[in-house]
């Protein structure tokens, strides 16, 4: 079994394996075996597209041969070799995912107006495609064979390339049958002379072994299946289904997502009431193993903006969508919240409010500007993709692992005022991203997951005074869990980080942790959080522990030291694989940062009201954005720019009483040049009346956005300035 580790993470994420691929291009073809295999001199253009969400890292050797619709007439239908088509060494990845043409070679006469010849020749029989299968899964012709009898019933099997005749002699190529297809679908077709197909293109590989005690839901069977209970424990069938005639309690029932139970259906036959018209059984829980007796799955796929079920997803992503006018395109990074410019409220000490929207007008600071509280402000984009992987022999479960690959980039800012302690976690619902279904297969037994991508914000803390902290970093990993026979439950965990801190503010003292984060789940058979799965909590976190000292007329200084981390949590929570649930934290990855100083010298005569306010750029690379905000309304005004070093005189800017908030962003600008990356630096002094009265550090980077590098309060009347 290969697990595809793929070179950290995903987030940066393989689209080259993921979305629809065109028909697959013509290749050179080998030398003829026979006459059977002479080529036609009139092969149809190549048309059709091959779904691959796949980013397993196979044998390019593995592949399969397809055919496709070539005209139709009535129920008559011609299907065939187009130029794509190489029957030789097939021509289609085999994690790609595409129908298989199934035949009913009944023996029923060829319409008289056919004209039949070795290349056209008459399948006696009808045709119908399953539903999209990897072909991987099929691992021989009688595993190929057992899908379609599954799917349409007994008389069912995998058409072959030379299944057409003329004149009772078997042709190749093309044939005629009966039959509606879809006319933009192509499909695996087998071939017996050749190794061509999944199951001989790159070596044999062991075939999926199921127990007469299964049984698998047909077309029919999930037509007939009219009503199911959400966890998919009660199910109502039409009377005529064909599972019907010989199921029986004790057995297994298996299916691929259907109208009634969208999620896909696995349980064990408790007891079945039939009632007239309608039939309803009742399932229990059961186990993989119990349902296959030999079998693998190795799996992983990539999930982008055209997996999404919108109707399940949170409001705010169907939003985003209405805003893009609906068309995304194959979207992998998800913008799950911004709240930047309405950050919320994580403690108000007054209220006990937890969901107040603190850049409202009517928000806390407005409500009650000296009133205790806690915010969050912050970004978090994610990508996801899913793996799983599954061995079972002889009803014995070997190996089973899963999970999600997550790259996050992610922004946190927490800004705190008043003495209190406080804690708060929350899933961000709104946010949430629920995946379309995705079909595995173990031989004929479908194994379906819904991925679900969960944005979490947190904090806790306790302060004294006020604090304010910012940190972002990018992050990918892959996390998930795995079973082993005699070794039980393990986590899987790797990871990589990066970070960048901005210059914090502190009065007082206090500690504050933070951490965006993504819950991704798996769900199985369902499509609930609740529901059975396999999880991941990935929680990229910030948090300060600050201290600031003021000495009446000899100034101030502070200090603040930062440290980052990822803590990471996994689990599996359903009886599927094993009877008992299992949890564990994967992760808990620290580092520490440079610890931020900086200080101010005391005014020559405190509480002489400034005559003027000085902010002195300097090694100035980009542009600089200087705005004033209102400590109570929270209003935001640009007093000056710059484009370079210089100096702004803010004073007639400044509150003449009370408070005024100073904000400085040093903006990123390329570099020229073909490989120009984006920088900015910037360097202040603030002077005040020929002295120095704030002189923090200069900050820079290369390849970096814009940001907040300084933030400070004045006030004009008194003369004071703090940070």
């Amino acid at each position: 079994m290969k697990h595809l580790s793929l070179p950290v993470l995903s987030l940066s994420l393989l689209l080259a394996a993921c979305g629809s691929q065109p028909a697959p291009t013509p290749t050179a073809t080998a030398t003829a075996a026979g006459p059977a295999l002479q080529k036609p001199a009139d092969l149809a253009l190549a048309a059709g597209r091959a779904r691959n969400l796949s980013t397993l890292n196979v044998s390019e050797a593995w592949r399969g041969m397809t055919w496709r619709v070539l005209d139709a007439e009535g129920d008559v239908v011609r299907v065939g070799a187009d130029e794509a088509t190489n029957p030789y060494q097939g021509d289609t990845a085999a994690t790609a995912e595409l129908p298989l043409l199934c035949l009913n070679a009944d023996g029923r006469p060829a319409p008289e107006s056919l004209k039949l010849d070795f290349y056209n020749g008459w399948a006696g029989g009808e045709v119908r495609l399953t539903p999209p299968v990897a072909g991987s899964t099929l691992t021989s012709r009688a595993v190929a064979d057992l899908l379609c009898a599954t799917e349409f019933g007994q008389g069912w099997r995998m058409a072959e390339f030379h299944d057409g005749q003329a004149d009772g002699q078997k042709g190749g190529w093309r044939f005629y049958a009966n039959g509606a297809l879809n006319p933009e679908s192509r499909f695996w077709v087998a071939i017996d002379d050749q190794n061509a197909n999944p199951w001989n293109s790159d070596g044999v590989r062991p075939d999926a072994v199921v127990p007469d005690t299964t049984r698998v839901l047909g077309a029919q069977d999930r037509s007939g299946l009219l009503k199911a209970s959400e966890d998919g424990r009660e199910l109502v069938f039409r009377s005529d289904s064909p599972l019907l005639a010989t199921l029986k309690e004790g057995m297994v029932l298996a299916s691929r997502p259907t109208g009634a139970a969208p999620a896909g259906l696995l349980g064990r036959v408790k007891a079945i009431e039939v009632q007239g018209e309608t039939t309803t059984v009742y399932t229990g829980e059961v186990t993989l193993e119990e349902v296959i007796q030999d079998g693998d799955l190795d799996a992983a796929v990539a999930l982008d903006e055209g997996n999404i079920d919108y109707e399940k997803s949170g409001e705010m992503i169907r939003a985003q969508r209405a805003q893009s006018q609906g068309n995304l395109g194959a979207q992998r990074d998800f913008r799950l919240f911004t709240f930047n410019r309405s950050p919320f409220c994580l403690y108000d000490h007054a209220q006990r409010d937890l969901s107040c929207d603190d850049g409202a007008a009517g928000g806390l600071r407005s409500r009650v500007p000296s009133t205790n509280y806690a915010t969050f402000d912050g970004q978090l984009n994610a990508q996801a993709d899913a793996f799983i992987n599954v061995s079972i022999r002889w009803f014995s479960l070997r190996h089973f692992d899963a999970g999600v690959k997550l790259t996050q980039s992610a922004r946190a800012v927490v800004e705190a005022k008043g003495s209190y302690s406080w804690n708060e976690a929350r899933d961000l619902s709104q946010w949430q991203v629920v995946f379309s279904p995705i079909t595995f297969m173990i031989g004929p037994v479908p194994v379906v997951i819904t991925p679900i991508l969960v944005p979490t914000v947190g904090t806790n803390g306790q302060i004294s005074a006020t604090l304010r902290y910012e940190v972002s970093q990018s992050f990918n990993g892959r996390y998930g869990v795995e079973y082993n026979r005699g070794n039980g439950w393990s986590g899987i965990s790797q990871h990589s980080a990066n970070v960048n801190s901005q210059p914090a503010t502190v009065s007082g003292t206090g500690h504050a942790h933070a951490y965006v984060g993504a819950k991704g789940i798996l769900a199985l058979y369902s499509a609930s959080t609740s529901g059975p799965q396999v999880f991941v909590h990935a929680k990229p976190f910030a948090e300060a522990d600050a201290r600031a000292t003021v000495v009446v007329g000899q100034g101030a200084s502070f200090e603040i030291c930062p440290a980052v981390g990822v803590r990471a949590d996994a689990g599996v929570a359903f009886p599927l694989i094993t009877s008992s649930t299992w949890q564990a934290q994967v992760l808990d990855w620290k580092r520490p940062l440079p610890c931020w100083t900086g200080g101010q010298p005391g005014p020559s005569n405190p509480g002489t009201p400034y005559t003027d306010l000085n902010l002195n750029f300097t090694s100035v690379t980009g542009d600089v954005e200087v705005d004033k905000i209102d400590p109570v309304s929270g209003a935001v005004t640009r007093i000056g720019n710059l484009g370079g070093n210089g100096t702004l005189n803010i004073v007639n800017d400044l509150n003449a009483t009370g408070d005024t908030i100073i904000r400085v962003s040093s903006i990123s600008r390329r570099s020229s040049g073909i490989f120009g990356s984006y920088r900015r630096n910037i360097d202040l002094a603030v002077t005040a009346g020929g002295r120095t009265v704030y002189d923090p550090a200069g900050t820079g980077c290369t390849s970096c956005h814009s940001a907040e590098v300084y933030r400070f309060t004045v006030n004009k009347a008194s003369g004071t300035i703090r940070w």
